[in-house]
């Protein structure tokens, strides 16, 4: 009977070292989850930052064009003035 309860000490103590073993690759497991949950949050973040800077340059470049527009329109009707200023004066030269 001595070797019975000695062989279920053995059985008892090997479960033991088994479980604490899977409760530990269990906390390893859960830090690991825990830690890339954190890096998909801090990602997210970030593609949220970039996708807000991209929508504001993108504005700003409408606006620019918008801008860039405008004074090409007020560069012609000066380019045009200028000529024909330029023509009126040639001739008052030749005259």
């Amino acid at each position: 009977m001595a070797f019975a309860s000695l062989a279920q000490a053995k059985d008892v103590s090997a479960q033991q070292a088994g479980v604490e073993y899977a409760r530990q690759e269990v906390e390893k497991a859960n830090a690991q989850h825990k830690a890339d949950m954190k890096d998909v949050s801090d990602a997210e973040i970030l593609l949220s930052q970039r996708k807000k800077a991209f929508e504001q340059q993108t504005k700003q470049v409408a606006d620019d064009k918008k801008k860039a527009e405008v004074s090409k329109k007020k560069l012609e009707e000066a380019n045009a003035k200028y000529s024909k200023a330029q023509a009126i004066l040639d001739q008052a030269w030749k005259d």
